[in-house]
């Protein structure tokens, strides 16, 4: 009696990686992975996942996952056959679940995004260029660019308001992936301009776009159900056998060409001016040795203050100066990290910040070594397009 095998193979994995962290995944560790952003099959995809015999596995060491599907046979190159033939406009989505707030300021995101927006990302790209083992998931190949990944969510209920009078029969919402159609239930005209509303709960969750005379007015997200986490986003990877032969899950043939498509999401670091604010006490050395001077030698006395570092790409000038408080600006945005190095050392030495006096002089001496950098979890983004790192220091 033979035993009956039963055959996985990889469709299709994930990787979502933060230039910020030293390994581009998550913080460091010693054990096990913490993700600032978990993974989650949308309740649509578990339905096709459980009636196509797929599998789902989370990735810690990429930050993201992994699909697995059940395949039976070979075709003639001898490729993996798939047991069961997906339908051509079947989608498998996942929710991304926010888990570390932080990274929205240590990522390079909008800082304000509307809070009727989160994050899509697709595999629907036209990039015939991407190598299969690092296909971004990004309109932008370095990835996620500006507010280019934002879209607006919306639940069954969607409403839209137009600048100009709207006929019946001349609205509908279709579903970008299915091509089905949906038309307004409510078209209230005043005063030469129009407001629509569209119950969309006949629809798959997924992209949808309004037209007006034929025309595109808005294109939105539609989701029929939320998880009761904080949501950062949704991927959407479709399978059908019509995409770019690098972005294909499945071939026409029911085949799955190896290597499987690997999907990326970037994001990249933050950069930020760094500004240090040290707050002189009455009784502080530099405070009282200040205030020994005449007008003229304190003014020479500062031209000699400032922050040094062991990296030449890393340097300083004085921002607003009084008797009680200095502040120190980086002379160029200096990109977030979780560890920093120098960049002028050749065995990548710690990154060090010194507050230094008497600069060029016999005498000049460090006023406060080994000076903190920025916190990841504040941003100052009150003068924008300038975006700050405040540093707080007190001597």
């Amino acid at each position: 009696m033979s035993d009956y095998q039963i055959k996985y193979s990889v469709l299709l994995s994930v990787a979502i990686e933060q230039l910020f962290y030293q390994n581009k995944i998550c913080p460091a560790y010693k054990v096990e992975p913490v993700l600032d952003i978990m993974c989650v099959p949308t309740e649509e995809c578990k339905s096709i996942m459980n009636n196509l015999d797929m599998l789902f596995r989370t990735s810690g060491n990429s930050g993201g996952f992994t699909v697995l599907g059940r395949v039976s046979g070979k075709n003639g190159g001898g490729n993996d056959l798939l047991r069961f033939q997906p339908g051509k406009t079947m989608k498998l989505s996942f929710w991304m679940i926010l888990r570390n707030p932080d990274l929205l300021g240590f990522n390079d995101l909008p800082l304000q995004p509307p809070d009727n927006q989160f994050y899509y990302f697709s595999n629907q790209v036209a990039d015939l260029a991407a190598p299969r083992n690092s296909l971004h998931l990004t309109k932008d190949a370095t990835g996620v660019k500006g507010i280019n990944e934002l879209i607006t969510l919306s639940r069954s209920t969607y409403r839209f308001h137009f600048g100009a009078a709207v006929t019946a029969g001349t609205a509908k919402v279709k579903h970008k992936l299915t091509g089905a159609e949906v038309l307004p239930w409510s078209i209230v005209n005043i005063a030469g301009q129009a407001d629509l509303a569209f119950n969309l709960s006949t629809l798959l969750p997924g992209i949808c776009e309004l037209y007006i005379n034929n025309v595109l007015e808005d294109t939105f997200y539609y989701a029929d159900s939320m998880p009761t986490q904080p949501v950062f986003g949704i991927i959407e990877c479709a399978l059908s056998p019509l995409l770019p032969a690098n972005y294909r899950v499945i071939e026409p043939d029911r085949s799955l060409k190896p290597p499987a498509p690997q999907y990326l999401i970037r994001f990249k670091n933050r950069q930020t001016l760094w500004r240090y604010t040290v707050e002189l006490l009455p009784n502080s050395p530099l405070y009282l040795e200040m205030a020994a001077l005449s007008p003229a030698n304190k003014i020479i006395f500062l031209n000699k203050l400032n922050i040094v570092s062991n990296d030449t790409g890393v340097t300083f000038k004085k921002g607003v100066v009084s008797d009680t408080a200095i502040q120190f600006v980086s002379m160029s945005a200096l990109p977030l990290k979780e560890k920093y190095v120098s960049g002028s050392s050749a065995t990548h030495d710690p990154l060090t910040l010194s507050l230094k006096k008497l600069i060029g002089d016999p005498q000049e001496d460090a006023v406060k070594t080994d000076l903190p950098c920025p916190p990841v979890g504040t941003i100052n983004n009150l003068s924008i397009p300038f975006i700050y790192s405040d540093i707080f220091l007190t001597l």
